[in-house]
């Protein structure tokens, strides 16, 4: 048979496949061009029972989903030539919800002429210009999402617990014994208990609730997502990486109010189209109001990761700061009429674009969004004010609390520094808190027989124990970040390690060169990645290694770390045969990141070794794979690696250069 005896659809019926309650309409059409009898009469049922039984017209949109692709991606084997991801493009107006902060804020006076009143807009909703959807037509993926809803009201009886831990896992992933524990695992799940499991489980359910399966109304499906996420994320901090995305993504498509992003607990900071959205919607409040988890996403410092945070001042930090961005764009409204937002940021929308449901399995995934909206995140001027504002509000904090160590090279202008520490010292001493606090009457009654016997125990342990008097140091505060500084130190160029001999060399201050400039940005982009926050600061003409990772530097300087030589050669890259571009990405990368991509472009079956480096550097190869792509979509605006393939691969594009580059 010819191949002209097969027709396929064209761009429209590609479209009408994805459209509730008419897709079934591409799949008889499908049929009756090709003659085949089965999409006909499964193209009518879906048909039938879409509008006889609209209850189940979520299930049968993605099943017909499903099997248009596969009729499509079936006649188009028959003509002989293989399946081509382009994905179609539609058109949508999705509404992005207010998202109201539910951090508290003080009322901010400022002396001089009272503000006139203004009205408060309602807040701007980006716009979308378009949607890319790409659906894959993996065989295995479609089964997955028809087996979705065979699987839709199991109900699990009791059973043992099967560990599983695989790459994308489906239902066909599991054999008897993992499947009977996951629908028992999972039945208890829905009943509102999650007991212990293994997070390749945790994955499918996510997968199900992303595919409209499990729940009736989507802010149940939302509800639902955050519950597993809070149930297990402790376990699984990973689950983080994925759900702080997803959760935003689920929200924007079923137009439900988006709350994860404002708890500090779920905070994930960076510059993305996500973050830009989020801010966009404070715009409009005066004062400006953003939430903990979107200041800690405007900087570069990672206010999570300070080790004054970490120290027992998460509620303190939590309430504080955002109060003192609120105070900063009060005081900027009263001397130019403008807040922080209008001073600092972007003038005009830009448009950008982001991947909703990246690496998700699920019918939406890595479907490509265009929106328009100001690129606040990604903004020098906003991050950097952003920046030394939070800094300096953190440094009076830890001076008000007896803290050991500041934060170096802060730079703020002396009226709005004025106004952060008064307002810190009046609200937030140790004065003011006390002083704040309610006296508790508190009625003592004394057991005198107690206190005798109390008394008779202490004179003899005080009798036991006199010996002489030993002077003992002052223990240091505990190295809480020994191993991540471990882990910069070694993964550092000969040249950069040499600035840091330096540094130590003179207590950890000294002058600075021009030549060493991209010196302190590798140290730093490697303390970004690790640490969350730079490792070393400039002020002036110096250079200086921030105080609060001191003491794990001279650690690791008096029990230096042993190199593994093959470790490092096994990630190099000949970086003369790249392209500008491509050579900037591969330096971005972390040791780990470039090891996996070695074995990526040099191994036919790399799964197992992926499996291997994603263990020694605690993550997951799934997870790897993604950071890898995150920044090969921030330097080059594109992916590199295609992780949906059953073994992962370099693209097309990019594979013979970067081939070439570690033959």
């Amino acid at each position: 048979m010819k191949n002209t005896a097969k027709k396929l659809p064209g761009k429209g019926m590609r479209i009408l496949s994805f459209i509730p309650a008419f897709n079934w309409i591409a799949l008889l059409y499908i049929g009756i061009v090709n003659s085949n009898t089965m999409n006909i009469i499964c193209g009518i049922i879906y048909g039938a029972a879409t509008f006889a039984v609209p209850s189940t017209s979520l299930l049968f949109w993605i099943a017909g989903i499903a099997h248009y692709s596969i009729a499509y991606n079936g006649v188009k084997r028959q003509m002989g030539d293989l399946p081509q991801h382009h994905p179609p493009q539609l058109e949508n107006q999705p509404k992005y919800n207010n998202t109201p902060s539910k951090q508290g804020f003080s009322d901010v006076t400022l002396s001089g002429e009272a503000e006139r009143r203004q009205a408060i807009s309602a807040r701007p909703a980006p716009k979308v210009d378009i949607f890319q959807i790409s659906f894959s037509g993996d065989s295995a993926q479609s089964k997955f999402f028809l087996d979705m809803q065979k699987y839709i009201g199991e109900e699990g009886a009791p059973a043992a617990f099967e560990p599983f831990m695989t790459y994308w896992p489906t239902y066909d992933s599991m054999n008897r014994q993992q499947q009977a524990w996951y629908f028992y695992w999972r039945s208890q799940v829905r009943s509102g208990n999650y007991p212990d499991t293994d997070l390749s489980y945790v994955f499918v359910h996510i997968y199900e609730l992303l595919s409209g399966i499990g729940w009736q109304t989507p802010q149940d499906g939302y509800q639902q997502l955050l519950a597993l996420w809070s149930a297990y994320q402790e376990r699984f901090p990973k689950l983080s990486y994925y759900l702080y995305d997803w959760t935003f993504d689920f929200a924007q498509l079923h137009d439900v109010e988006h709350t994860a992003s404002l708890s500090g607990h779920y905070l994930q900071p960076g510059s993305s189209p996500m973050t830009d959205i989020l801010v966009a919607q404070h715009a409009d409040e005066i004062p400006l109001k953003l939430p903990f988890a979107l200041i800690d996403a405007l900087c570069d410092y990672s206010l999570v990761s300070s080790k004054f945070y970490k120290n027992g001042h998460q509620a303190l930090m939590q309430e504080a700061i955002p109060r003192v961005v609120a105070l900063a764009d009060a005081a900027l409204r009263k001397k130019k009429q403008k807040g922080i937002l209008a001073t600092y940021g972007p003038n005009r929308p830009k448009k950008q674009e982001y991947y909703a449901f990246r690496s998700a399995v699920c019918p939406d995934a890595n479907k490509k969004i265009s929106v328009s909206v100001k690129a606040y995140s990604s903004n020098t001027r906003l991050r950097g004010y952003i920046n030394e504002l939070v800094r300096y509000g953190e440094n009076t904090l830890r001076a008000l609390y007896d803290c050991r160590g500041r934060l170096r090279g802060v730079q703020l202008d002396e009226e709005t520094a004025n106004l952060v520490e008064i307002f810190l010292k009046k609200e937030y001493s140790k004065s003011a808190v006390a002083a704040s606090m309610p006296a508790k009457k508190t009625e003592v009654t004394l057991d005198f027989e107690s206190i005798h016997i109390l008394r008779e125990q202490s004179d003899a342990v005080r009798t036991a124990l006199q010996v002489e008097e030993t002077v003992t140091s002052v223990q240091k505060e505990l190295l809480t970040d020994l191993q991540e500084v471990t882990s910069i130190y070694a993964a550092l160029s000969s040249e950069a390690r040499q600035l840091l001999d330096r540094l130590h060399a003179s207590g950890w201050v000294c002058e600075q060169t021009a030549a060493e400039e991209p010196l302190i940005a590798e140290i730093n982009r490697l303390a970004e990645y690790y640490l969350s926050c730079a490792l070393l600061a400039k002020e002036n003409d110096t250079v200086m290694a921030e105080d609060d990772y001191r003491d794990e530097l001279e650690y690791i300087y008096k029990n230096r770390p042993q190199l593994s030589v093959a470790d490092s050669d096994t990630g190099k890259f000949n970086m003369s045969v790249l392209s500008p571009e491509l050579k900037e990405f591969v330096e971005n990368l972390v040791p780990e990141q470039k090891k996996a991509l070695y074995v990526v472009l040099t191994q036919e079956h790399p799964q197992n070794e992926l499996e291997q480096i994603a263990e020694e550097a605690m993550t997951m190869s799934q997870m790897l794979l993604d950071e890898i792509n995150e920044t090969a979509l921030r330097v080059l605006g594109d992916i590199v690696v295609d992780a949906m393939d059953t073994e992962p691969r370099v693209l097309d594009e990019y594979v013979t250069l970067l081939k070439e580059s570690v033959a």
